[in-house]
């Protein structure tokens, strides 16, 4: 009688762990990318003094909504080649690679702010 008890449980213990097997990897963590956190300090960085509060271009990129309603503007201007026509920053470089990427995501995640 013994050895059935413990025969049963061993089965009941070798199916429940059975069950409790890992799932497959979770769903990668898909973070957004957003004006304040990503984006502004780009722009404040690299399109002074001209596109801020109190520059002369009329467009402040400082600003949230202009630059979430100017995004195509922004990403025109900056993905020209350095010394062709309307290229930014004027008299810059070229932003890098990642930053370049990085306000494109900004659109295409939905242009947030925070």
């Amino acid at each position: 009688m013994k050895t059935k008890f413990l025969f049963l449980t061993a089965i009941v213990a070798v199916l429940f762990l059975a069950s409790c097997s890992k799932e497959d990897d979770p769903a990668p963590v898909v973070i957004k990318t957003t004006y304040n956190k990503d984006i502004k300090p780009i722009l404040v960085a690299k399109c002074t003094p001209c596109h801020l509060a109190g520059g002369a271009n009329p467009n402040k990129w400082d600003d949230f909504t202009t630059s979430k309603n100017k995004i195509d503007f922004i990403i025109n201007r900056v993905n020209r080649e350095a010394g062709a026509a309307g290229f930014m920053p004027l008299n810059g470089t070229k932003l890098p690679a990642a930053e370049l990427a990085l306000i494109a995501k900004w659109k295409a995640d939905g242009l947030l702010e925070n």
